[in-house]
């Protein structure tokens, strides 16, 4: 074994300093998708509203969960999508069939999520709102 291998294989020491970069890091890439990406004020005002809404409709402990989970889940596939397609722009700035995939599927994947968003949201609040209506 060289020394280079050892090295990379070292268990890194915990530092207080090095957590906050790591966080530092995290809030810049924040800034960035919530400066540059329209997806970001779509999901910003459909997560305040689905919060807003939620409040009177008196929904239960694993209801509140399920509807943060979804909502956290779909903004983390975003941030996802939008480094992937960051990454693809340096690796190729010209259009690139492969390049399209990888667009359109990391594009799909957070589809798929608003999808289960709005089947979790027919599934726990239309029920809710037809007993508020006087139907259910």
């Amino acid at each position: 074994m060289n020394m280079e291998s050892t090295d990379k294989n070292k268990k890194k020491d915990f530092k207080f300093k090095s957590l906050i970069k790591v966080i530092g890091y995290s809030i810049d890439g924040l800034k960035h998708f919530y400066r540059y990406e329209r997806s970001a004020i779509i999901h910003l005002v459909a997560a305040i509203l689905l919060i807003g809404g939620s409040v009177s409709l008196n929904l239960t402990t694993i209801e509140w969960l399920f509807i943060i989970f979804i909502l956290v889940t779909i903004l983390a596939m975003e941030l996802i999508n939008t480094a992937i397609e960051a990454v693809c722009d340096l690796v190729s700035p010209e259009y690139n069939p492969l390049v399209k995939i990888a667009k359109d599927c990391a594009s799909a994947a957070t589809f798929v999520l608003s999808c289960a968003l709005m089947c979790s949201f027919i599934v726990i609040y239309v029920p809710k709102l037809l007993r508020i209506i006087g139907i259910g």
